[in-house]
């Protein structure tokens, strides 16, 4: 079952994404009390989760992309190469 939100978490934030309808709700409400970023603090993360899936939210991390940031720009690169021609 696909998740409503998912988070990632980075050092001293973590940021969560819509990936639903309901998903969307969530986060306007969360972007509302996060100054529209959709980013808390990590120490609160667990608490987060725990309201999130309370209210009935289907929430899960990040899968790791698979590609490296460099074969990601490689790959960009090649496709803008191809629409200037």
């Amino acid at each position: 079952m696909k998740p409503d939100l998912t988070y990632r978490t980075s050092g001293l934030f973590t940021t969560f994404f819509a990936e639903s309808k309901s998903g969307e709700d969530a986060w306007r409400t969360l972007a509302e009390q996060t100054n529209g970023t959709g980013k808390i603090f990590t120490i609160h993360l667990k608490s987060m989760l725990q309201q999130l899936r309370a209210a009935g939210y289907k929430v899960s991390k990040v899968k790791a992309s698979p590609f490296t940031t460099e074969e990601i720009f490689s790959q960009l690169d090649a496709l803008d190469s191809l629409t200037e021609s």
